[in-house]
C-alpha cells in the first residue's frame, strides 16, 4: 500500500517484480526505467494488469512472541486513475472503507510484502491456517 485516496475510499496497492501472469487481465509488460524503486540506477519493471473484481490479500507475519500468523483481507479491485510509473497498481475498495482498513491492517502488524489473489479466498486461508495451527487476523471480508 503506498497511497490511500480517502476522498474516494480506495487503497492503492502496488506490486513490483515477478509474479504470476494469471493475475493479469492482459499480457504483462516489461520496461526499463532510469529510477528503479525510488533509487538511482536503472532496472526492469514488470507491469501486470490485475482483473477488476474480488481480491484477497494475505500477509505472513509474526506475533509478539515470534510465532507466525496470517493477516488476510478481501476487497474489490476497481477501475480508475493510478500513478503511471510502470509498476502494477490495484485500486481496492474494502467494505470498511480505506481509512478503517489501513488502521485495522496496520494494527495486525503485517510485513511490507504480501500476496494478492483474484477472488475470495479467506475460507481457504482459514482451512490452511487450521492445518498449520497458525492464527489468522481477518481484517475485512
Amino acid at each position: 500500500m503506498y497511497s490511500i485516496d480517502f476522498n474516494d475510499g480506495i487503497a492503492i496497492i502496488g506490486h513490483s517484480g515477478s509474479g504470476d501472469a494469471d493475475i493479469s487481465d492482459k499480457k504483462p509488460t516489461m520496461k526499463i526505467v532510469k529510477v528503479f524503486h525510488g533509487k538511482t540506477g536503472g532496472g526492469y519493471l514488470t507491469q501486470f494488469y490485475p482483473y477488476t473484481g474480488p481480491v484477497t490479500y494475505l500477509a505472513i507475519t509474526q506475533d509478539g512472541n515470534g510465532n507466525f500468523k496470517f493477516v488476510a483481507a478481501e476487497g474489490v479491485n476497481e477501475e480508475g486513475k493510478i500513478l503511471s510509473f510502470g509498476d502494477t497498481n490495484m485500486r481496492t475498495r474494502f467494505t470498511c472503507g480505506a481509512r478503517e482498513f489501513v488502521t485495522r491492517w496496520s494494527e495486525c502488524g503485517p510485513t511490507h510484502h504480501f500476496a494478492a489473489a483474484t477472488g475470495r479466498h479467506i475460507d481457504t486461508v482459514l482451512k490452511v491456517a487450521k492445518i498449520l495451527n497458525v492464527p489468522v487476523d481477518i481484517v475485512t471480508r
